[in-house]
């Protein structure tokens, strides 16, 4: 974390390490990084919103620190060279909107996410998977502020991390 939470406005610990399990398969953090506008580098100089932290990790495999497996927009796989083998990291890129769902989806765990799912459903709304937001009956998006609302939007007793397998 120490390596890219200055290049993020926001970042969190998500995963089983959130859930605070005793074994983990690897580490996964949900980031709304620093951006900065440019015109430098197009080719009719129309503004173009550059990631502090895609620069960050760009440097960090140059520098042979992390080895790149999956460098999309929104999700980034990468390994850590480590022994007795390398530590796998994903990085899940929201926005201030989508945060609160990413950070409930992405905290898991996936028996949780089904039952919140389901729920959803019984109410004619859509908790969606890839954590763009929770749906109403409608079809809208239902502005959350964090994960304890869109437990009451969904009508369940929050549950804290820990508890949420």
């Amino acid at each position: 974390m120490s390596r890219i939470q200055d290049v993020c406005n926001k970042y969190e610990i998500v995963g089983s390490l959130r859930r605070q399990r005793d074994f983990v398969n690897d580490i996964d953090i949900l980031v709304i990084p620093k951006l900065y506008e440019t015109t430098e580098m197009t080719l009719f100089a129309e503004p173009v919103m550059v990631s502090l932290l895609d620069q960050r990790l760009d440097k960090l495999a140059a520098d042979g620190f992390i080895k790149w497996d999956v460098n999309g927009p929104r999700i980034k796989r990468f390994f850590v060279p480590a022994r007795p083998k390398p530590i796998p990291v994903d990085i899940y890129v929201a926005t201030t909107t989508t945060w609160p769902t990413l950070l409930l989806i992405r905290t898991g765990s996936r028996n949780h996410n089904i039952m919140l799912a389901r729920k959803a459903n019984d109410l004619h709304m859509i908790l969606k998977a890839d954590g763009t937001g929770l749906l109403s009956p409608g079809g809208s998006l239902i502005s959350v502020t964090d994960e304890i609302d869109i437990f009451r939007q969904l009508k369940v007793k929050f549950r804290l991390p820990q508890e949420r397998e």
